[in-house]
């Protein structure tokens, strides 16, 4: 796998990296990591990937995130009792 871009954002690491005939968006918060696969067929440069990392889908990713850790802190409780 090999990194090819990094996008700037002041509460997530996002990283573009490509693999297999695919491109792999990935971002990281905290302990959380979503990983996004896109055929290199369905996106002709990195400027599109980057274009597709707007405002809107970076905010929805880190609201799941919230839902990942409530989901992990649950468990970990239900573990604990």
């Amino acid at each position: 796998m090999r990194t090819i871009a990094t996008i700037p954002h002041p509460e997530v690491r996002i990283s573009v990296h490509q693999y297999n005939d695919k491109y792999l968006i990935e971002l990281e918060g905290g302990s959380y990591r979503q990983t996004f696969k896109i055929s290199t067929d369905a996106i002709g440069h990195v400027d599109e990937l980057k274009a597709l990392c707007n405002e809107a889908f970076i905010q929805s990713c880190i609201s799941r995130f919230r839902t990942m850790h409530a989901d992990f802190q649950a468990s970990f409780q239900n573990l604990k009792s």
